[in-house]
C-alpha cells in the first residue's frame, strides 16, 4: 500500500507499508490511513521546522547582539569634562541595535561640539546608517566647521552616497558650546528642538531659531545657525523622539509638555535631572514596551 504524503495539495512522497497475505490492506480503511499518515507526517515535519527555526533564531540573535555592541562601541565610553558644563547622556535601543546617536567634540579654542541624531527605522538597517554618519562625522576633512557647514557636509555626503535609493533619513541638531562665553551655536536638521529651561525667572525656551530638512533627503539643505545665550543655571534637555513619542498602554504620547514639567526642579544636577526624565518616561508607560530607540542628554550650566 503506498500512502501519499501532502504539503499543500501536491503529492512530494509516499511511504510504502509491505504485508504478507491476500487482501492484507482493506480498501475502506485506506482514507483514514492516508490522514492519519499526513498528520503525523506533518506534526514531524513541524518539529524540524521548530527546530530549524530555533537554530535560525540563534544565530540571528548573536548576529543582532553583535551588531549592538559595535555600534554602542561609536558611542562616547565617557563623558567629556566640559568647563561650566554638567553633563549626564541615557542611549537604549528599542532593540538590539537602533539608530539614535550623540558624540561629543573636542574644538579649538576650548570649545566642544554637541551631536544628536536620530535614523529613520529601527534595529539593523538604522543601526548601518547611524554607522556611516558616524563615520561621516569624524572624518570630516580640514578645520572644525560650522554648525551649519557640519550639516550642509553630512546632508551631501548621504544624499550622494547612502539614502538617494532609499527613503532612509537622519534627523540631526548640532551645537558648538563656548564655555568661555556660555553661547551655544547651533544647527538643526528636522530633529526635535532640545528644551531649555532659565532657571533664574523660569522661563522656558525650545531651541527652534534654527532648521532645515532631515539630512539625506535633497542634496541642498541650506541649514541656518542661531546663537543661543546661555546663563548660569540653565537647564538643557536634547532628546531622541523614543522619549516623546513613548505611549501608555492607551495609546497617547508623553509629549513635550510633561517633559517641560521634569524641569521645574532647578536644583537638580544633570545627573538627577536625567534620572527624573527617565523615571517620568517610564511612570507614564506603565509597563507597555517602547517601540523606539531613546536618547537622552542633559546639560547643566554652572
Amino acid at each position: 500500500m503506498a500512502i501519499p504524503m501532502y504539503d499543500q495539495g501536491v503529492a512530494l512522497n509516499m511511504v510504502v507499508m509491505l504485508r504478507t497475505g491476500p487482501a492484507a490492506f482493506p480498501k475502506d480503511q485506506f482514507p483514514e490511513l492516508v490522514w492519519l499518515s499526513n498528520l503525523f507526517g506533518r506534526a514531524a515535519s513541524n518539529l524540524v521546522l521548530s527546530e530549524e527555526l530555533r537554530r535560525v533564531n540563534q544565530d540571528l540573535d548573536r548576529e543582532m547582539k553583535a551588531v549592538g555592541e559595535i555600534q554602542r562601541s561609536l558611542l562616547p565610553a565617557r563623558l567629556p569634562a566640559i568647563p561650566s558644563l554638567d553633563l549626564a547622556a541615557y542611549y537604549q535601543p528599542s532593540k538590539s541595535a537602533g539608530g539614535d546617536y550623540y558624540d561629543f567634540f573636542p574644538l579649538p579654542q576650548g570649545k566642544w561640539g554637541i551631536v544628536i541624531a536620530d535614523v529613520s527605522g529601527h534595529g539593523t538597517p538604522a543601526a548601518v546608517l547611524m554607522a556611516v554618519t558616524h563615520c561621516l562625522a569624524h572624518t570630516q576633512p580640514g578645520s572644525p566647521l560650522k554648525p551649519s557647514q557640519v550639516l550642509d557636509y553630512l546632508n551631501h555626503h548621504l544624499t550622494a552616497l547612502y539614502t538617494s535609493q532609499n527613503e532612509n533619513f537622519v534627523t540631526a541638531f548640532y551645537g558648538i558650546y563656548d564655555p568661555s562665553q556660555r553661547t551655544l551655536t547651533y544647527a538643526c536638521a528636522g530633529h526635535n528642538p532640545p528644551r531649555l529651561k532659565r532657571c533664574q525667572d523660569g522661563t522656558l525656551l525650545a531651541l527652534e531659531q534654527a532648521g532645515g530638512l532631515p539630512l539625506g533627503i535633497v542634496p541642498e539643505g541650506n541649514y541656518s545657525e542661531f546663537i543661543q545665550q546661555l546663563q548660569p543655571g540653565d537647564q538643557l534637555i536634547f532628546y531622541t523622539d523614543g522619549i516623546t513619542e513613548a505611549n501608555d498602554p492607551e495609546g497617547r504620547q508623553f509629549g513635550t509638555d510633561r517633559l517641560d514639567h521634569v524641569l521645574e526642579d532647578c536644583s537638580l544636577q544633570a545627573s538627577d535631572l536625567l534620572d527624573s526624565v527617565l523615571r517620568s518616561v517610564d511612570e507614564f508607560a506603565r509597563g507597555r514596551p517602547f517601540d523606539d530607540d531613546r536618547t537622552v542628554i542633559v546639560a547643566r550650566v554652572s
